[in-house]
């Protein structure tokens, strides 16, 4: 748990998250997509990263319209 880590730990551990994380644009099968959603329903913080940057965004169903040219 974090609470347990020294601030040295702690940003190693950041740093080791961050550097192994998906990557913009890297294509993911869909067991991995899978496994990304399990873990990130298991995760004590989900909606953040480590650096405190969001991991998801809410989409209204008038924005997702849009994006998909239903609407214009």
């Amino acid at each position: 748990a974090k609470e347990n880590l020294a601030p040295w730990e702690e940003k190693i551990a950041e740093s080791l998250a961050c550097h192994s994380a998906i990557k913009a644009g890297q294509q993911l099968s869909g067991e991995e997509m899978r496994e990304l959603v399990r873990q990130l329903e298991q995760a004590n913080q989900p909606r953040t990263c480590p650096h405190g940057r969001p991991t998801m965004i809410h989409l209204s169903s008038h924005q997702l319209e849009k994006e998909f040219g239903r609407i214009s």
